[in-house]
Order: structure tokens, then sequence, then C-alpha cells
């Protein structure tokens, strides 16, 4: 399996003040222990781990009542930087009433921190655990959100930077003799972020050359037309609905996912299928619709879905690997492109120029990305 970054922080703490709680277990869970959060406006919710992360997923046992939210990183240099992060930013229709609405922890969510706004981000100690730390407050607290669990998504999901310093046996290089290095840093060329960076690139060709991905991705504001028997969804692999709204005229109704409420996700298959039979909102009788759109009501595409979807690289068993074993090596032929490391790279009594073992690797990454690719219908 890789080595790579998990979907669980690190450390997850809840500041009532005075004390630092640590909730790290409780928010591994899906169905565990619920934890209160964000009390008053003088708790704090802060987010650690040890590699830099984007996106965070909350689990929500009971809706809170929050005021104004203020999301903050961590400088380096015991500071905070406060921003915007990115859910305001993913509703695409200005006429929609909920257009720019941040996260609030009212239910289920997703939170995005784009990297171009965290760039001063660092490592800092927090209750003496020294993370990559963002943390949120609330203006005020009518009712404390519960929650089940929270999950991270890391910046290099598919291998770590360290995987890509040990690939390129860079340990003597970089480190000094007696005591070899074990990754990139701030100071080596290129730097950690940088082959962070060069990771995410060959994330995204992975993804784009097999269509199939082993990261969460959220998919915000998908739009579908009303059918009985159900829709499915665009991308593959869904793994959870967000939010489910339908449009009545005037607003969006939200809806409640399970079997014993109004819609279930059949993930085997990507199916959205509603729990029971209704007809949709609509100004006029739904009879002057076509057949074909009985009770589908009267608005074109009035379903609004956000989903998250991809497959967990940590428990794919057949197929992590390929991907793991792609991504360091595309991660590679960068830093090798990008850097000079001298003319030969090591592997046990071999030396092979650089030029060919660039060559190799593509080569290779190729025939692993054919074996990976999925099957489409067009």
């Amino acid at each position: 399996m890789p080595s790579s970054a998990g979907l669980e922080f690190d450390t997850i703490f809840s500041f009532d003040g005075s004390n630092h709680t640590n909730i790290t277990l409780e928010m591994q869970s899906p169905v565990g222990t619920a934890v209160t959060i964000l009390n008053t406006s003088s708790h704090v919710l802060f987010l650690g781990d040890s590699e830099k992360f984007d996106m965070a997923v909350f689990d929500l046992a009971s809706s809170g009542s929050l005021g104004a939210l203020t999301w903050a990183f961590s400088d380096g240099s015991d500071g905070w930087t406060t921003f915007t992060p990115s859910s305001s930013r993913l509703t695409f229709d200005v006429n929609d009433p909920k257009a720019g609405l941040s996260y609030d922890f009212k239910r289920d969510g997703v939170e995005m921190f784009p990297a171009n706004q965290l760039k001063t981000w660092g490592t800092q100690a927090v209750n003496s655990q020294t993370k990559y730390w963002i943390k949120v407050t609330a203006a005020s607290v009518t009712t404390p959100p519960q929650l089940y669990r929270i999950q991270k998504r890391p910046r290099a999901t598919y291998c770590s930077t360290s995987d890509v310093f040990t690939f390129l046996q860079l340990g003597n290089i970089v480190g000094t003799p007696g005591n070899p290095a074990t990754d990139f840093s701030s100071t080596t060329t290129p730097s950690k972020d940088t082959v962070e960076g060069f990771i995410q690139a060959a994330e995204s060709r992975i993804d784009y050359m097999t269509r199939k991905s082993w990261r969460p991705a959220y998919v915000a504001e998908e739009y579908h037309d009303f059918n009985l028997n159900g829709f499915k969804l665009d991308r593959p692999d869904p793994y959870k609905i967000i939010s489910l709204d339908i449009w009545d005229g005037g607003d969006w109704e939200t809806k409640n996912t399970g079997r014993g409420q109004d819609y279930f996700l059949l993930k085997e298959v990507g199916m959205v299928h509603f729990s029971r039979y209704f007809l949709l909102p609509a100004r006029f009788m739904s009879y002057n619709a076509p057949i074909w759109r009985f009770g589908g009501g009267e608005f074109m595409m009035p379903v609004k879905v956000s989903y998250l979807a991809g497959r967990d690289i940590h428990a794919d068993a057949r197929e992590s690997g390929i991907v793991h074993e792609a991504a360091r090596k595309l991660a590679a032929i960068e830093v090798i492109r990008s850097a000079d490391f001298g003319t030969l790279v090591v592997s046990g009594a071999d030396r092979i120029q650089l030029l060919q073992r660039v060559e190799s690797w593509s080569m290779e990454v190729e025939l692993m990305l054919d074996t990976l690719r999925a099957f489409e219908v067009f």
C-alpha cells in the first residue's frame, strides 16, 4: 500500500479558552461518539497535520447555529493569518438564494483551503504539537454543532515527497556523510513545496488519463432533471452526497438522505434513487407538461446535487500500488528536469544516464496508465 498521507488528521483539538481537548480519535469514526465543538465564541477548533492539506470534510451528528466563522492558518512563526476558504466561491449562479454562502456547520459539508491563499503556511506548535494548523472560531453561538467525523484531503495523496526523494536516492547527496536526508525541505532545490506541486500535477494527469480518481473530489452543484426512477451522477465512484436540493420556483428545498428519508445513493453504480414516489412542485398542473415529464414538475433541471467522489487509495488493493508507482515516477521526472543532481543516478551497481532513466520511466508510466484506464461508452 502507498505510504502517502491518509484521510485522517494527525491531530484535532477542541479548545475552550483554557484547555485543549484532543478529539482526534473521536473524529475518525463516521458513526462513533459525537463531539460538541465551538460551544461559545471563545472556543476554537484546531485541525493539524504533518503534511499540508487542502480540504476538510465534516460529518455532523446535529446541526449548529453559528455567527460568522473566522478561519486562520499557522504562519510558521507562532502567528496566525486569517483567510477566506473556497466554499463561498463554489456557488456558480449569482441569482441563487444561497450564492456566496460559506460552510456553516448546519449540515454535512466541505471546506476548501486554496494553496494560493496559504502561501506562508508553516508549522508551529499548538499544545506542544508542531503541525500545519488551520483553526476556526465563531463570532457567536446559538446552538453548537455536534460532529461524528472530520477528514482531510492531503495536497499530495498518491505519493509523498519523501517517496520521491527516496526513489531518486538523494539521501547522501542532500544530507551529510553518515547522516543522509530523508525528504526535500524548504532549502533543497527543488523545495518540498515545489515537489508537492509536481505530485499534484502527476495526480491530475493520472486522473485525466485513466478517467478515475483515488483521492476525494468535491463536485459542487451538479444539475439534473427529475426522474421518478432516480438519476446517475456524472463523476465515477461517488461515495457521499453532501447536499441534494430541489427547486420549488422560489428557493431550493433541501432533501434528506437515507432509505427512510427522501433519497439514497447506490455507490457501486453511481445512482441516486428517491426513496418514495412524489411529484415535484409546479405552479401549474403537471399534466400540462409532456407525458414523459409527468411528475417532473414545471421546472427544467430542478435537482441540484453536491457530492464527494473518488476511491480511497489506501483501500484499493487492486490498483493503488500502480497509482502510487506512476505518481512518484512522474514527479521524479519533473525533479530531474528542474534540478541538477549530477549526471548519474545510482541504482545498485548500475549507473544509467539521467536522460535514459527519464525515458524509461516515461514509457513505464504510459503502460501503467493504459492498465488503469477506465472503459467508457460514448
